[in-house]
């Protein structure tokens, strides 16, 4: 849906979550877009059930959705020949001085071949230097914590 605001347009997204128990309890994440709904639950290393994805995956997920569909896209806009993108998100997680926890470092690792980035090292960073400053996701991400680019290198075939 989208809704227009002072000039410009503004796009409404809505995400359901019903819950049952406590603390320990799981629930259901629903995704209208795409009518999925997903187990949810808390960390087992954080006390919750262990059961579905905790929001601490899903944080680092949407980073990992977001950062690699842009990436798609300037790689499509700037013809770099890599056709199977590969993206792997890790955060640390640790004490917040205000209390609980809080993601304190994200890491995007980007898995690029070989023979790509010995012969277009240049296209790739930009490329993902582009998909880091335009991932919506990373961007809100950013304003609470650092989130990095590494690019790790892979021994895939280059598909062009």
């Amino acid at each position: 849906m989208a809704a227009e605001g002072a000039g410009e347009k503004v796009h409404l997204f809505t995400v359901s979550a019903t819950w049952s128990g406590d603390a320990q309890g799981c629930g259901t994440l629903h995704l209208p877009e795409g009518e999925l709904s997903l187990p949810v639950g808390g960390s087992k290393k954080l006390g919750g059930c262990g059961i579905g994805a905790n929001p601490e995956e899903l944080m680092l997920g949407a980073i990992a959705a977001c950062f690699i569909n842009t990436w798609a896209i300037f790689i499509k806009k700037l013809n770099l020949a890599h056709a199977d993108l590969d993206v792997r998100v890790s955060g640390e997680l640790g004490p917040d001085p205000a209390g609980g926890f809080r993601l304190r470092k994200a890491t995007i690792h980007a898995k690029v071949p070989a023979a790509l980035l010995a012969s277009q090292k240049a296209l790739v960073e930009k490329t993902l230097s582009l998909a880091e400053k335009y991932c919506i996701i990373s961007k809100v991400a950013k304003a609470a914590m650092p989130v990095v680019v590494a690019i790790e290198e892979s021994g895939d075939r280059v598909i062009g």
